[in-house]
């Protein structure tokens, strides 16, 4: 029982260990294509829907009009450590019914959480944004019922979004990377891949299979020595 109790712990430490380490691989490849993204022209967004998982992380440009009474502010957003909110709006594409949205931005919270941040005027002529493409997937981009309250969000939601403004939306979030100089902090880019923590999980595992090898071992031996 001892010796088929170490098999067992060392293949869950293998299998456990395997999927950290394809974690890092991911994580890693993502992040490359990221970088290698970043320096792609910027692909034009227009009239026409777009497929959001293509212009997934590339840099895209959309001309239009700011649909400045549906700007929302995406709570409990940290930037260096300092608590902040994210601030979307609706641009309306040129010509077209559909709008995107915008991530203008990061801002700080006032000291008091009762008080709103002052956010810089829109333009009301049309203007040409551009930023990365981000597909609205997973739990970052999901919003339970009932949470929103009035301009203050505790996570965006495209569907949400579209049923609360009546606008008709693209399919990819807008992360702007303009240097508008109206005090927004726009810093979008990952600093590293997050991979290196996932190698060490991996590590961690597959030393925990070694040992596991180890105590089987010493099971066998003992078995062997009590049968002689």
């Amino acid at each position: 029982m001892p010796l088929l109790a170490a098999l067992a712990c060392f293949a869950a430490a293998v299998a456990i260990g395997n999927l950290q380490r394809g974690r890092a691989v991911q994580k890693q490849m993502a992040f490359e294509r990221m970088q290698r993204a970043s320096h792609d022209t910027p692909i034009q967004v227009g009239a026409l829907p777009v497929d959001a998982a293509v212009l997934d992380a590339h840099p895209v440009s959309v001309r239009g009009h700011w649909v400045a009474d549906r700007s929302i502010l995406i709570d409990n957003r940290v930037h260096n450590g300092v608590a902040g909110y994210h601030v979307i709006s609706p641009l309306c594409v040129e010509g077209a019914r559909l709008c995107i949205l915008v991530n203008r931005g990061w801002v700080a919270a006032p000291r008091l959480r009762s008080e709103l941040p002052v956010l810089p005027k829109l333009a009301g002529n049309a203007v040409e944004v551009k930023g990365v493409a981000q597909a609205p997937l997973g739990k970052a981009f999901e919003l339970a019922p009932d949470r929103s309250q009035g301009r203050v969000w505790q996570h965006l939601s495209r569907e949400r979004f579209g049923a609360w403004s009546g606008l008709a939306l693209q399919p990819i979030v807008l992360l702007q990377t303009d240097e508008m100089h109206d005090g927004l902090v726009r810093d979008w880019q990952p600093a590293d891949s997050g991979a290196l923590k996932h190698w060490g999980f991996a590590l961690v595992w597959y030393l925990a299979a070694a040992a596991a090898v180890f105590a089987a071992g010493m099971a066998s031996v003992e078995h062997r020595n009590d049968n002689e």
